[in-house]
C-alpha cells in the first residue's frame, strides 16, 4: 500500500512542477496570500508574483485579478481562499489517479502488530487542521471559503481541481456536506469532463438529501439523462 501510494505521489507531483508562476494583475480590498507552508497571510499589491505552491485569501468586498499562464485573467472574487496549484487543467487520467490517492490516503492504516489505526488529519496544504488561527484553511470557516473558491475554479474550466479540493474540504469537514450547491457542481464538473460514471454517482448520491424542490429536480434529471446516455 505505502509503495503504491508513494509511486502515485510522485506521478503527481511530477505533473505539478510545470505549472507557472502568476502575476497579480490588480487588487481591490483586503487581498493576501500565504507563501508555501508559511502560517501568516501576508498582503500583496499589484504586480507581485505568486507561485503554485502559495494560496490567496480574498475579504469581503475584496478582488484580485490574477495573470495565469501569461496569457490568462482570472478573477478571485470576494470570501474565497485559492490554492494557487488548483489553477490548472488536470486530463480525465490525472483526476482519477488523484482520486485513487485520495482513497488509498483516507484508508486505515495498518499497524505493525496486525491491528487498524485510524489516519491523522491531512496536512496537505491547503486542507491543515489549525482551528486554532482565524480563517486559516483547516478552520471551519476558512474550509467555507475554499469551497467557495471551488466555484472559481468551476467557473473558469479547471473542472478537475475543483472536484479533487471540493472532495477533500467535503471529507475534512462533513458537517459542509449539506453544501448542495458545491456538490451540485461537483457532479457537473465530472460530466463536463465526459465521466459519466463518477457524475452518476454523485447525483444518486444527492439524490438521498434533503434538497430544495428546484434542486432535486435537477438531480432527477440529470439522473435520467445520465441513465439514457448510458443505454
Amino acid at each position: 500500500m505505502k509503495t503504491a501510494a508513494s509511486i502515485i505521489a510522485l506521478l503527481l507531483m511530477t505533473g505539478m512542477l510545470a505549472q507557472a508562476d502568476m502575476k497579480i494583475m490588480n487588487i481591490q480590498g483586503d487581498v493576501k496570500v500565504r507563501h508555501g507552508a508559511e502560517e501568516a497571510w501576508v498582503s500583496v499589491a499589484a504586480g507581485d508574483i505568486v507561485k503554485p505552491e502559495d494560496s490567496m485569501r480574498s475579504g469581503r468586498g475584496s478582488s484580485v485579478v490574477l495573470l495565469v499562464d501569461g496569457a490568462t485573467q482570472l478573477t478571485l472574487p470576494e470570501l474565497v481562499i485559492v490554492d494557487c496549484s488548483d489553477l490548472r487543467t488536470l486530463t480525465q487520467e490525472e483526476l482519477l489517479l488523484k482520486l485513487a490517492m485520495e482513497g488509498i490516503r483516507s484508508l486505515p492504516q495498518q499497524k505493525h502488530d496486525g491491528g487498524m489505526s485510524v489516519p491523522r488529519t491531512t496536512t496537505v496544504h491547503g486542507a491543515r487542521a489549525e482551528a486554532s488561527a482565524p480563517l486559516q484553511p483547516g478552520s471551519k470557516d476558512g474550509y467555507i471559503l475554499q469551497l467557495n473558491g471551488t466555484k472559481v475554479l468551476h467557473r473558469n474550466g479547471f473542472y478537475a481541481t475543483m472536484v479533487l479540493r471540493a472532495k477533500e474540504v467535503l471529507r475534512l469537514s462533513p458537517s459542509l456536506r449539506t453544501r448542495y450547491d458545491v456538490r451540485l457542481l461537483v457532479a457537473d464538473a465530472f460530466e463536463k469532463m465526459k465521466l459519466n460514471g463518477e457524475a452518476l454517482m454523485e447525483y444518486r448520491g444527492l439524490a438521498k438529501e434533503k434538497l430544495s424542490l428546484r434542486d432535486r429536480a435537477v438531480v432527477e434529471g440529470r439522473i435520467a439523462a445520465l441513465k439514457k446516455a448510458q443505454g
